[in-house]
């Protein structure tokens, strides 16, 4: 199965413009697929602050991740000393790695990615597997123009399931929003799932071959 890494970073006051440019250099450079994006509308406004988020995709296996932690560690630890530049600008600096659930995905022609919305549920003791399976049937049902992808933390919470949803516009996030909230399968959701369902709203702000 695919995975990706996400990349949180809490930049300081007066850096937050220099540490999303930065990131979105770090994901240049690895020249996998990938975004960055900044806060439009976050999980916890008023428990935090605001974070850079980037992700990097298209490791195919377990062993390209690892492959990609031995380079950073490789030569004295020469990959993880060119980030501390950026680790510098920023009061905190973290990590995840994710395995995604969902069949492969390609964006519609023309499509310009804005916005990205990540709803993350917790399934209740043992339904897991079946949240999981049933989320992958439910996003097959959704008809709108994006990317819906369904993934698993490898660390954190057990049980947790994330839900990201790529759309051109904070309208069509709404409409699809709209859209699920009207189905027969929300009842269903409840049933799987524990409260609180968290979800964080961003605006992308770079793209590397999505």
């Amino acid at each position: 199965m695919p995975y990706f890494i996400n990349t949180y970073r809490v930049p300081k006051p007066d850096q937050f413009t220099a540490v999303a440019k930065g990131v979105g250099e770090a994901l240049k450079v690895t020249g996998r697929p990938g975004l960055v994006s900044i806060p439009v509308s976050p999980p916890m406004p008023r428990a935090g602050s605001s974070m850079v988020i980037g992700t990097v995709a298209g490791f195919e296996t377990l062993d390209d991740v690892d492959a990609l932690l031995d380079s950073l560690l490789a030569d004295d630890m020469a990959g993880l000393a060119a980030r501390d530049e950026l680790g510098a600008m920023c009061d905190q600096s973290n990590h995840s790695v994710s395995r995604i659930m969902s069949p492969a995905w390609t964006l519609p022609e023309g499509f310009v990615p804005k916005i990205i919305s990540r709803t993350v549920l917790v399934a209740k003791p043992g339904k897991g597997a079946e949240l999981v399976e049933f989320l992958l049937e439910w996003v097959e049902e959704i008809d709108f123009r994006g990317a819906a992808i369904v993934s698993v933390p490898l660390g954190g919470q057990v049980g947790a399931v994330r839900v990201s949803q790529i759309v051109e516009s904070l309208q069509a996030l709404e409409d699809l929003q709209g859209q699920i909230a009207a189905s027969p399968r929300a009842q269903k959701l409840v049933e799987l799932s524990d409260p609180p369902i968290m979800r964080g709203v961003e605006r992308i702000v770079y793209t590397n071959q999505l």
